[in-house]
């Protein structure tokens, strides 16, 4: 009886040590599995020896640091208070509305090269127009270590109560106008040639073609002799359905650059913006473009890859 109490105790502490792991399900990544167990995303890269920019596959087994060094991403407060002072300079009211209504402090991320809105929206599983929303972003450019808020510790600001006060601003500087010019029919003229001609121009959308064509047009795309032909892949998005708004990842056209994709098979096309770099994993190794859905359901694909030509 001593002998095995001896042996319970000496194998006690490699039962207690033993090594806690995680099997990769669907849809999971470094991020969601570090905030499960608390472990910040690039610790756990480190730890199990992976690429902390690459992507994981269904049934992966990860390793989960017993002790980890790094703090979570969820619970790192913002160390350097410059971004903030930026956006406080741009809109002062926005941020502190949206400060007070999250009552959390935001997470940054600093841009590193060859990186773009998308690839951070889908590392943070977020959208784009949230990131442009949080850090009054109005391009799709991006500077190599700009500091973007890319989440809250709690909720979300509400966007709904940032709005609100900007409305009633432009409305007070147009009433004036017309009432100190003498000549009242000056401003009338004016004012009914400019707002209804200048507002259909932007929003229109050519069924064509999308929201980009006129764009394009303008900086005379395709003039300059640039011209890929190969497959074209298809990604998940819910712009471009009712705006006509296409967008697409390339590898050499920069970002926010207008191309023009035609549907081999179809002879449709339609001019999309490019919004960032194609992952580079398995699957995107023979694609030259991946276009999103509403763009391929307009140039009469499917889901599935498709020979296109892209011009720009």
């Amino acid at each position: 009886m001593k002998n095995l109490l001896i042996l319970f105790l000496l194998a006690f502490p490699f039962f207690a040590g033993a090594q806690k792991t995680h099997t990769v399900g669907p849809k999971e990544s470094l991020f969601s599995i570090g905030r499960l167990y608390s472990v910040h995303p690039r610790e756990l890269a480190e730890y199990n020896h992976i690429s902390f920019e690459g992507g994981l596959t269904i049934g992966q087994v990860l390793k989960i640091p017993g002790k980890p060094s790094m703090a979570p991403v969820g619970e790192a407060a913002p160390a350097p208070p410059a971004p903030p002072a930026k956006t406080e300079a741009a809109k002062p009211a926005v941020v502190k509305t949206e400060k007070k209504a999250a009552g959390s402090a935001p997470v940054y991320h600093t841009v590193a090269p060859k990186e773009g809105l998308y690839g951070i929206s889908k590392h943070y599983n977020i959208t784009i127009e949230q990131i442009k929303q949080w850090n009054q972003l109005q391009g799709d450019a991006l500077d190599i270590g700009q500091q973007l808020i890319v989440g809250y510790n709690g909720n979300s600001a509400p966007v709904a109560s940032t709005p609100e006060p900007a409305k009633p601003a432009p409305v007070a500087k147009v009433q004036p106008e017309p009432q100190a010019k003498a000549e009242p029919m000056a401003p009338v003229v004016t004012s009914t040639a400019t707002a209804p001609k200048a507002e259909p121009v932007k929003t229109v959308t050519d069924a064509k073609g999308g929201f980009f064509k006129n764009l394009y047009n303008e900086a005379e795309g395709g003039k300059n002799g640039h011209t890929r032909t190969g497959t074209a892949g298809v990604f998940k998005s819910t712009s471009g359905w009712e705006d006509g708004k296409y967008y697409c990842l390339h590898n050499t056209a920069p970002a926010g650059t207008i191309v023009k994709i035609t549907n081999t098979l179809t002879q449709k096309s339609v001019y999309a913006k490019v919004l960032d770099l194609i992952p580079d994993i398995r699957q995107n190794e023979t694609v030259v473009i991946r276009v999103s859905n509403a763009a391929s359901g307009a140039l009469g694909g499917s889901m599935e890859d498709f020979s296109c030509v892209v011009e720009w």
